[in-house]
């Protein structure tokens, strides 16, 4: 493997989305800034997690974007013409992409996290719903970066991106019926249970497969202009 391409072509896809980054961790800190201060509001809290939701749902389609926008400005065949195979390309993509999104990811849920332990009001019971949804919008993300990838097609990635991102609310009304989740979540304490597990193994199941999926469909593909 090109490991040297593979690496400029992830720095291209840093250095392209530097700013989009930047804004993001801020808008994130602040919000999450304004609901440690709120002691506990419910309002407060539902309004910042939704504030929240929206920029890493929003980052992450704009990165996954730039797999269709390269076939749309015609710098997909100047790519593929350098010392790269489609194997290559698509692990340049992929780890680029999600390593974007991953840094947001993690540094909000570890801000989270921080906010419901040591911010005053909040019950400890909320951890495991809000680990599980974390996981889930990282999920649908990687759906998206699938979809992205191998049909470079606005309209499919678009569609895929909205679809997801409608479907949380099911997600999180659906988990939060099970009595171990939806029941502890006023919890003063953390109340991990075998369902939590279940649902957090399934999840991350799942993305193993969307990007062994992924690979697999790049590798049998013998066109890439």
């Amino acid at each position: 493997m090109n490991i040297a391409m593979v690496k400029r072509l992830i720095w291209k896809d840093w250095y392209l989305n530097r700013a989009a980054i930047l804004f993001s961790l801020i808008g994130g800190m602040v919000t999450l800034a304004l609901v440690a201060s709120s002691h506990g509001s419910n309002i407060v809290m539902i309004l910042g997690l939704i504030v929240i939701v929206t920029i890493l749902i929003g980052m992450g389609s704009m990165v996954m974007a730039s797999a269709v926008t390269e076939r749309k400005q015609q710098t997909l065949p100047f790519v593929m013409s350098l010392p790269i195979s489609y194997v290559e390309y698509t692990t340049a993509k992929i780890v680029g992409s999600l390593l974007i999104f991953l840094v947001l990811w993690t540094v909000m849920l570890v801000d989270i996290l921080a906010t419901i332990l040591l911010a005053p009001g909040f019950p400890h019971g909320l951890i495991p719903f809000v680990v599980i949804m974390s996981v889930e919008i990282l999920m649908s993300t990687c759906l998206v970066t699938a979809v992205a990838v191998t049909t470079e097609s606005q309209g499919w990635t678009v569609g895929v991106a909205q679809v997801g991102a409608l479907s949380l609310n099911w997600i999180g009304w659906w988990i939060v019926r099970f009595p171990d989740i939806g029941g502890a979540m006023r919890s003063a304490t953390v109340r991990w249970s075998g369902t939590a597990t279940a649902l957090l193994s399934t999840e991350l199941a799942a993305i193993a497969l969307l990007l062994a999926i992924t690979f697999f469909i790049q590798a049998r593909k013998k066109d890439f202009i």
